[in-house]
């Protein structure tokens, strides 16, 4: 992995006369006047006041302003309309400081200074905000600021050779004046962690459909792996062991068998805790890694198969996330993770509505849209993730484990709740408040997850009506033409997978299990023209928050 940029904090603003930076960055809250009145440096009054008298829209938006009094003579006022609306949250952080540190790099900085203004005390009165990680997701905005994406990085490597520009800072510093050199070390390692992270995810994620075939996305896995401590790395491509193992997976990527490079792979992330007594959970996440979505035989049109090289980014998400755990040496946690890849081919060997297929639980399930591949390629890894925390049980661990699904699974859930990613627990999560952990981590980590819930309407919709078959893969339709469109995909996966014999009734051989579907929070919905929208690499900074100690 390609380094961040160094990221230098300081608990006072004197102590940037020591420190090597070209500009100076201001966020702030409320009138710019009043607000500049109050920095520590009182010449930043002096320097914006002339562009006060002239421009009643000053202050509104983000300026660059001449001051001889900062370094590089560049000061940067980026301003937040309000903290404490009723909808307002920590993205209002996030947003100025990136469109801040975007401004500073436009005008050559290469090692900005940002300056965080003290949080206005009514912003903590605001019922649906959390800006107790406000610090973290400012240096995650100047990191996001800096990031260049891997296929442009090794397209400027190509043109440019040594002169190649693949990071456009070289450091940050961070003056947050009420809060001590501690609280600011431990929030720069904690969030320069997130942010490797997030970074392989995005690499992935922005590969086009040949960058990142099933087999190159392990590759750059195997890579971070290798390159972060506690991180053990398995690949799994024979296709024998893939039918045998994951038959759900083998048979929706059939008409991939073509060519080699697009044959499907599993791989799996495994990282233990290096402070074995601190261990409080177990994790188990399962990644939908679908490189390309043709909809197989039951093909994408009009349009719709634009984009498809994003339905990896489930997989994405959870190899970001264990690589940053890795990174940090979280001693709370153990993870298991298993990412299903493949390319969702078309072809005379295609699965096809109307066959019959066993999964790995034994499960008969009767297939009636290939495009819905995604609860395919996921409940087979999540029936092995079952029967994993069964043995560990009956071998005597009372550790607590919980099965994630992460996927970009449905339209359904954009059509629900726009750009936001939501969760579907089932009974023992819920009642262990597994789907609100996330949400709340969310909140706090400008990353909100709404909470769906899980009826009954759910599994009857499922429920296979016939001596002929087990269970209902989907309907023919979109799920955005689906009531519940994104709900009732978990129910297939609990019962296909064999998590139904694993509810609240079960009493002690409970499993909670929380389906993550992160199809509206895996892209920021800004499309540049005709091109695809950004990346933001849901949900590593979440599952950071709502698992890390």
């Amino acid at each position: 992995m390609d380094s961040l940029p160094e990221i230098r904090t300081h608990s006072s603003y004197a102590e940037l006369a020591n420190a090597s930076h070209d500009a100076v960055v201001a966020v702030y809250t409320g009138d710019t006047a009043q607000a500049l009145n109050q920095a520590p440096c009182a010449t930043w009054a002096e320097a914006v006041a002339p562009f006060c008298r002239i421009d009643n829209e000053f202050g509104k938006h983000v300026a660059l302003v001449p001051a001889s009094s900062v370094a590089g003579g560049r000061l940067i006022l980026s301003p937040i309309a309000s903290l404490d609306d009723d909808t307002d949250d920590v993205r209002r952080v996030f947003d100025a400081v990136k469109a801040g540190v975007a401004r500073a790099i436009e005008a050559g900085a290469k090692a900005p200074a940002v300056y965080l203004a003290p949080l206005p005390e009514s912003a903590n009165a605001v019922p649906d905000a959390d800006y107790s990680r406000w610090v973290e997701v400012a240096l995650l905005a100047a990191l996001d600021a800096s990031y260049v994406t891997l296929v442009v990085r090794e397209h400027r490597q190509l043109t440019d050779g040594a002169a190649a520009v693949v990071e456009q800072l070289q450091s940050i510093h961070l003056v947050v004046e009420n809060l001590s050199d501690a609280q600011l070390s431990a929030a720069a390692k904690r969030a320069s962690a997130i942010e490797s992270g997030r970074r392989l995810a995005m690499d992935m994620g922005y590969g086009d459909p040949e960058r990142m075939t099933p087999h190159n996305c392990a590759e750059t896995i195997r890579a971070a792996a290798s390159a972060t401590p506690g991180v053990d790395y398995e690949l799994i491509d024979d296709l024998d062991v893939i039918k045998k193992e994951y038959p759900l997976l083998y048979n929706s990527a059939r008409a991939s068998f073509a060519e080699k490079r697009t044959w499907p792979c599993v791989v799996k992330l495994e990282y233990r805790s290096p402070e074995r007594a601190k261990v409080k959970e177990h994790l188990y996440l399962v990644g939908k890694g679908v490189t390309y979505d043709t909809g197989g035989i039951s093909l994408k049109i009009g349009g719709s198969m634009r984009g498809m090289s994003r339905d990896k980014l489930g997989a994405c998400g959870v190899a970001g996330f264990a690589i940053a755990t890795g990174l940090m040496q979280d001693p709370t946690v153990d993870l298991s993770c298993i990412l299903a890849f493949e390319r969702n081919s078309i072809g005379p060997n295609s699965l096809l509505p109307d066959e019959i297929v066993y999964s790995r639980a034994g499960v008969r399930v009767l297939i009636n849209d290939t495009d819905a591949e995604g609860r395919l390629v996921m409940t087979d890894p999540v029936s092995e993730c079952r029967e994993r925390i069964l043995a560990a049980r009956a071998s005597g661990s009372s550790l607590p484990a919980a099965i994630y699904t992460v996927a970009t699974l449905t339209g359904h859930v954009i059509r629900a709740y726009g750009w936001y990613g939501a969760t579907v627990a089932n009974g023992p999560a819920r009642r262990g408040h597994y789907d609100q952990r996330l949400a709340a981590s969310g909140l706090a980590y400008g990353d909100p997850f709404e909470n769906s819930i899980m009826r009954r309407e759910d599994h009857e919709f499922v429920r296979g009506r016939t001596d002929r078959e087990d269970v209902y893969q989907s309907n023919s339709l979109a799920s955005t033409l689906t009531d519940r469109g994104h709900q009732y995909p978990a129910a297939f996966i609990i019962k296909a997978s064999g998590l139904d014999k694993h509810s609240l009734s079960s009493g002690a051989n409970a499993i909670p299990f929380v389906h993550v579907d992160i199809a509206g929070s895996a892209e920021d919905g800004h499309e540049p023209g005709l091109g695809l929208c950004g990346i933001t690499g849901s949900p590593v900074a979440t599952f950071a928050g709502a698992f890390w100690s």
